[in-house]
């Protein structure tokens, strides 16, 4: 392909970018405490704590397991993943075993999770003005920001702004997610039993203090048109935790109902603030379509990666576009997708990400010119890769780096499909290749080829920088 050469000066270019926006992250923070399970720590635990009943861990079923209530069910569980090499989900209810899992699990490596406190600590990392709003907020989490984060705090009638470290609260609770990671053909003995792990992969033992309510408090809630002055882009996360019943007693219509009027409040004095929500899969699914529908009131960007879109299209009704994604996935079907989606929300920006290129739509006319778009779309896989390589968040010197790497042959090779299928839409088809961009009579198409990295360290959190990185370089602040 020619233009290869055109669009690695694109991406030279896009690496000078700086985030000018005041940036807002809300609303779920926590602690991933990160342990790898081995044969020899297994042994280790055994040795040490003697009361462990092996007998219920061997004649117990993983199924009837619904929360954990005790450190036998732990292990049960861990037993069935590891013997299957599967993946789990799954809440601790007795928080007591906390302690335990401290005392025994040792060695556990602590990182920030959530979509609100990687976005935070990324945007931080990039030299842009950094706020997160999280319900709880101890001492434990706050150590967990990168210096540059702040945080609003209201005192009296009015809202300060203040540096994470000096609006921790001793008294909050911490929301932790221990993960336990596991390794393909590792041997490992519980009480009796000897398995064998098939394959990689993880078991996610979750918390859910009362206080992490995925909403602002009452006391900041009457604030918020103020704290809007101070913002130029909103990234809201959490709202997939919405039950029928949620922990602080709200019903699913009240949290929804309240969080379409904070948002309504955030953006009440500051015509120009937006706000972007990154997709995460509900554990109710028969709530989402109209969670959905109820945050794109407020909220007219909308992020989501190559599989989860098909779940959204089929919960929608939109058969026709997720069976074509599913029999061939490709830049063409997903643009097709989504913008089925993006009529059906109402919304002005969709950003679909997958492995080595992106596809956006946005709603005409649109505030930022289609070179920025695609400009910011460069700066974000270029984040994106340096994450990928060296894992943790990056910093803008990283991007020097990022701008020698190619971007990637799938990227280029959906580039020219593309061009090629639209050719009977749109006379001008072949811009696509050199601009990586169509005007429609509605919408714009934005296509970028982006980068691969080969072995990376981390793919924790990849969407939620790709979105948040190219959303927020958009904006002049």
């Amino acid at each position: 392909m020619k233009e290869k050469t055109l669009w690695h000066e694109y991406l030279q270019q896009a690496c000078q970018r700086q985030i000018r926006a005041r940036v807002l992250a809300a609303f779920n923070t926590n602690i991933d405490a990160v342990i790898h399970v081995t044969g020899e720590l297994m042994d280790s635990i055994s040795t040490k704590d003697k009361s462990i009943a092996w007998d219920k861990v061997a004649h117990g079923d993983a199924e009837d397991i619904r929360s954990i209530t005790s450190k036998e069910d732990l292990l049960l569980v861990l037993k069935d993943c590891l013997s299957g090499g599967k993946s789990f989900h799954i809440v601790l209810e007795n928080l007591s075993i906390l302690d335990w899992l401290d005392q025994h699990f040792t060695g556990a490596q602590a990182n920030m999770g959530g979509q609100a406190g990687i976005i935070a600590n990324q945007m931080a990392s990039l030299g842009a003005q950094s706020m997160v709003y999280t319900p709880l907020l101890s001492p434990k989490q706050g150590r967990l920001f990168v210096e540059g984060v702040t945080t609003p705090v209201v005192t009296g009638n009015r809202v300060e702004i203040r540096p994470v470290p000096e609006a921790v609260r001793s008294d909050d609770e911490t929301k932790i997610n221990w993960i336990f990671e596991y390794a393909k053909g590792e041997i490992v003995r519980f009480g009796q039993e000897v398995v064998t792990t098939p394959r990689a992969n993880r078991v996610i033992l979750a918390t859910r203090p009362r206080g992490s309510v995925m909403s602002f408090d009452q006391t900041l809630a009457g604030c918020l048109s103020e704290l809007g002055k101070s913002i130029d882009v909103a990234f809201m996360a959490g709202y997939h935790y919405a039950e029928p019943i949620n922990v602080d007693g709200r019903t699913f219509d009240q949290f929804m109902t309240d969080s379409v009027n904070h948002l309504h409040a955030l953006k009440e004095q500051n015509d120009d603030l937006v706000a972007h929500f990154e997709y995460v899969p509900m554990k109710r699914p028969e709530l989402e379509p109209k969670m959905l529908q109820t945050i794109c009131q407020e909220i007219k960007s909308f992020g989501i990666n190559e599989n989860e879109i098909k779940r959204v299209l089929r919960e929608y009704g939109f058969e026709q576009e997720m069976e074509a994604i599913e029999q061939h996935e490709r830049a063409y079907s997903l643009y097709k997708g989504a913008l089925k989606l993006f009529q059906h929300m109402q919304l002005d920006r969709i950003h679909v990400h997958n492995l080595g290129y992106y596809v956006l739509i946005l709603r005409k006319p649109y505030p930022v010119s289609m070179v920025e778009v695609r400009q910011s779309c460069l700066f974000a896989s270029a984040v994106n890769a340096m994450k990928a390589k060296y894992g943790g968040y990056v910093e803008r010197e990283q991007l020097a780096e990022a701008a020698r790497l190619p971007l990637s042959e799938i990227g280029f090779e959906q580039l020219v499909g593309m061009a090629e299928e639209l050719r009977a839409e749109h006379p001008q088809a072949s811009d696509l290749l050199s601009k990586g961009y169509l005007e429609f009579a509605d919408h714009y198409l934005v296509v970028t080829p982006a980068h691969i990295v080969s072995n990376p360290v981390s793919t924790v959190g990849m969407g939620d920088t790709i979105s948040s990185a190219s959303y927020a370089a958009e904006l002049v602040g």
